[in-house]
Protein backbone atom coordinates (compact mmCIF):
# COMPACT_ATOMS: atom_id res chain seq x y z
CA UNK A 1 0.00 0.00 0.00
CA UNK A 2 1.11 3.41 -0.87
CA UNK A 3 1.75 5.98 1.65
CA UNK A 4 1.77 9.89 1.88
CA UNK A 5 3.91 11.47 3.98
CA UNK A 6 2.35 13.20 7.01
CA UNK A 7 4.61 15.87 8.71
CA UNK A 8 4.04 16.84 12.31
CA UNK A 9 7.05 19.14 14.09
CA UNK A 10 10.16 16.79 13.04
CA UNK A 11 8.46 13.76 13.02
CA UNK A 12 7.38 12.08 10.01
CA UNK A 13 4.11 10.17 10.37
CA UNK A 14 2.56 7.79 7.46
CA UNK A 15 -1.13 8.21 6.31
CA UNK A 16 -2.62 5.88 3.99
CA UNK A 17 -2.67 7.15 0.04
CA UNK A 18 -6.31 6.64 0.10
CA UNK A 19 -7.38 8.27 2.94
CA UNK A 20 -10.37 11.02 2.80
CA UNK A 21 -11.41 13.58 5.61
CA UNK A 22 -14.39 15.38 5.36
CA UNK A 23 -14.32 18.69 7.12
CA UNK A 24 -17.79 20.51 7.80
CA UNK A 25 -17.91 24.00 8.94
CA UNK A 26 -20.70 26.77 8.04
CA UNK A 27 -17.49 29.17 8.33
CA UNK A 28 -16.37 29.56 4.81
CA UNK A 29 -13.25 31.01 5.99
CA UNK A 30 -12.51 28.23 8.81
CA UNK A 31 -13.13 25.48 5.79
CA UNK A 32 -10.99 26.35 3.39
CA UNK A 33 -8.00 27.34 6.13
CA UNK A 34 -8.79 23.52 7.65
CA UNK A 35 -8.99 22.14 3.96
CA UNK A 36 -5.46 23.48 3.04
CA UNK A 37 -3.73 22.27 6.06
CA UNK A 38 -4.90 18.83 5.80
CA UNK A 39 -3.83 18.83 2.05
CA UNK A 40 -0.37 20.07 3.01
CA UNK A 41 -0.14 17.77 5.15
CA UNK A 42 -0.74 14.54 2.27
CA UNK A 43 -4.23 14.61 3.27
CA UNK A 44 -7.10 13.86 0.73
CA UNK A 45 -9.99 16.59 2.18
CA UNK A 46 -13.36 16.99 0.77
CA UNK A 47 -16.11 19.75 2.37
CA UNK A 48 -19.54 20.46 3.31
CA UNK A 49 -20.75 24.08 4.59
CA UNK A 50 -23.96 22.31 6.05
CA UNK A 51 -25.06 19.02 7.66
CA UNK A 52 -27.50 18.03 4.29
CA UNK A 53 -24.19 18.55 2.36
CA UNK A 54 -22.17 16.48 4.45
CA UNK A 55 -24.61 13.72 4.76
CA UNK A 56 -24.64 13.72 1.24
CA UNK A 57 -21.32 13.68 0.61
CA UNK A 58 -20.70 10.71 2.74
CA UNK A 59 -23.05 8.89 0.75
CA UNK A 60 -21.32 9.45 -2.27
CA UNK A 61 -17.88 9.16 -0.99
CA UNK A 62 -15.72 6.75 1.26
CA UNK A 63 -14.34 8.65 4.11
CA UNK A 64 -12.23 7.58 7.09
CA UNK A 65 -13.10 10.68 9.20
CA UNK A 66 -15.41 13.81 9.49
CA UNK A 67 -14.52 16.80 11.33
CA UNK A 68 -17.37 18.92 11.76
CA UNK A 69 -18.34 22.47 13.92
CA UNK A 70 -20.42 21.85 16.60
CA UNK A 71 -22.37 25.57 16.23
CA UNK A 72 -24.13 25.44 12.37
CA UNK A 73 -27.33 25.93 11.70
CA UNK A 74 -30.54 23.71 10.92
CA UNK A 75 -28.36 21.01 11.98
CA UNK A 76 -25.44 21.39 14.81
CA UNK A 77 -22.68 18.98 14.98
CA UNK A 78 -23.95 16.37 17.43
CA UNK A 79 -27.03 15.63 15.02
CA UNK A 80 -25.26 15.73 12.24
CA UNK A 81 -22.67 13.08 13.95
CA UNK A 82 -25.38 10.61 15.03
CA UNK A 83 -26.81 10.48 11.58
CA UNK A 84 -23.49 10.02 10.02
CA UNK A 85 -22.73 7.21 12.34
CA UNK A 86 -25.93 6.01 11.23
CA UNK A 87 -25.33 6.09 7.61
CA UNK A 88 -21.73 4.68 8.16
CA UNK A 89 -20.70 3.78 11.83
CA UNK A 90 -17.33 2.73 10.57
CA UNK A 91 -16.37 6.75 10.36
CA UNK A 92 -14.41 8.30 12.84
CA UNK A 93 -15.91 11.97 14.07
CA UNK A 94 -13.73 14.56 15.31
CA UNK A 95 -15.63 18.11 16.37
CA UNK A 96 -14.28 21.33 16.52
CA UNK A 97 -15.64 24.22 19.16
CA UNK A 98 -15.21 27.80 20.24
CA UNK A 99 -17.14 26.80 23.39
CA UNK A 100 -15.65 24.01 25.33
CA UNK A 101 -17.90 23.31 28.09
CA UNK A 102 -17.99 21.41 31.32
CA UNK A 103 -19.81 17.95 30.25
CA UNK A 104 -18.96 18.42 26.26
CA UNK A 105 -16.90 15.79 26.12
CA UNK A 106 -19.69 13.26 27.20
CA UNK A 107 -22.28 14.38 25.17
CA UNK A 108 -20.37 14.09 22.43
CA UNK A 109 -19.34 10.40 22.75
CA UNK A 110 -22.91 10.11 23.33
CA UNK A 111 -23.69 11.50 19.76
CA UNK A 112 -20.73 8.85 18.57
CA UNK A 113 -18.04 11.70 18.38
CA UNK A 114 -14.63 10.21 19.04
CA UNK A 115 -12.89 13.88 20.51
CA UNK A 116 -13.54 17.77 20.96
CA UNK A 117 -11.17 20.08 19.69
CA UNK A 118 -11.12 23.78 21.07
CA UNK A 119 -11.31 26.09 18.08
CA UNK A 120 -8.83 27.87 17.15
CA UNK A 121 -7.81 24.19 15.90
CA UNK A 122 -4.37 23.06 17.75
CA UNK A 123 -3.10 21.40 14.63
CA UNK A 124 -0.34 19.10 15.91
CA UNK A 125 -2.99 17.43 18.37
CA UNK A 126 -5.54 16.99 15.74
CA UNK A 127 -2.48 15.60 13.12
CA UNK A 128 -2.00 12.87 15.90
CA UNK A 129 -5.57 12.30 16.72
CA UNK A 130 -5.69 11.75 12.70
CA UNK A 131 -2.88 9.87 12.34
CA UNK A 132 -3.86 7.31 14.94
CA UNK A 133 -6.92 6.75 13.20
CA UNK A 134 -5.63 6.73 9.69
CA UNK A 135 -3.23 3.88 10.65
CA UNK A 136 -5.24 1.75 12.87
CA UNK A 137 -7.60 2.05 9.83
CA UNK A 138 -5.11 1.17 7.12
CA UNK A 139 -3.34 -1.72 9.60
CA UNK A 140 -7.29 -3.27 10.02
CA UNK A 141 -7.18 -3.30 6.08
Amino acid sequence: MKHNKLLMGSRHLAAPARARVLVVDDDRDILIFVRLVLENEGIDVICAENGSQALELLANNTCAVMITDQNMPLMNGFELAHRARRLKPELTVFMGTGHIYPGIQAQAQSAGIRQVFGKPFNFPHLFAALHEVLNADSIGK
